[in-house]
């Protein structure tokens, strides 16, 4: 591969920094091609957690140049699927387990996707598929001999947000390293319910309203309940230099309720 084709590659593991999964893939990466930038996104995402590492690749991958590689490689070796998909979305490139992930970062489904079958008589067999989908996608023809077009891919629904004339119900869809909760509400669909009125968010049912949503941490004092739209446009709950989802019990799919009203007192 020549300097000027120069591909970034990502990769999203579970595995930590501890042990010698990453140096073998490391490895074996370089070995095709001396001349890949290998980034590591994360190799904390929780053990066999593939939402959690969709959510990371989905919410990263475009701000990588176009032609990028992302690699995840959570619950490779034990989902249902044994193979892994290799596919071309937005002008990137992605080697995911069949396990559904496919679905949790695409918005649309690719009209072409490509497997590789994991050998399950070996315990770390998506290794040898992760190395062979990734020879084709610097292939010539981004093809090769081990690879058949996929069917039957596992999909999931992502969950949407209930909107309401007066409210929209909402769900905790990822909890960062700080705690803080981030929901499937966004900007756009609370600005467009809420036509203007005034609001109350609340964590847990109708305890713990927020009436005013925050720019930043700062506009609340330390120890306060805040919510805010986050970077990616979507509605996050946090506790300025604390822990929001241990010290209001929230977790991936707790609701979070959003309700509009015209009164001074909400009714």
């Amino acid at each position: 591969m020549e300097a000027n084709n120069t591909r970034f590659v990502t990769l999203t593991t579970d595995w930590g920094n501890q042990d010698y999964y990453l140096g073998m893939l490391c490895g074996k990466l370089y070995s095709i091609s001396p001349n890949l930038k290998v980034v590591e996104l994360s190799h904390k995402v929780p053990t066999y957690n593939y939402m959690h590492a969709a959510f990371l690749i989905k919410h990263s991958f475009s701000h990588f140049p176009k032609g990028s590689i992302h690699i995840c490689m959570v619950n490779s070796d034990t989902s249902d699927n044994m193979r892994m998909l290799f596919f071309e979305y937005q002008g990137h490139y992605f080697i995911t387990p069949d396990n559904g992930t496919i679905s949790l970062i695409a918005d649309v489904l690719p009209e072409v996707v490509h497997a590789i079958p994991v050998d399950d008589t070996r315990s770390f067999g998506s290794m040898d598929s992760v190395t062979l989908a990734l020879e084709a996608l610097l292939s010539d023809n981004g093809q090769t001999d081990f690879a058949i077009e996929a069917s039957g891919i596992k999909r999931f629904t992502p969950i949407l947000p209930v909107p309401e004339n007066d409210g929209i119900t909402g769900s905790v869809i990822y909890i960062d390293s700080y705690f803080n909760a981030i929901t499937n509400i966004t900007r756009d669909d609370f600005e467009a319910i809420r036509k203007s009125r005034k609001y109350s968010i609340y964590v847990h049912r109708f305890s713990h309203g927020i009436n005013k949503l925050s720019n930043s941490y700062k506009d609340v004092e330390k120890g306060d309940l805040l919510a805010l739209f986050n970077s990616l446009g979507l509605l996050e709950i946090a506790v300025r230099e604390g822990f929001a989802a241990q010290m209001y019990n929230l977790s991936v799919g707790s609701n979070i309720m959003v309700r509009f009203y015209d009164d001074k007192i909400l009714r």
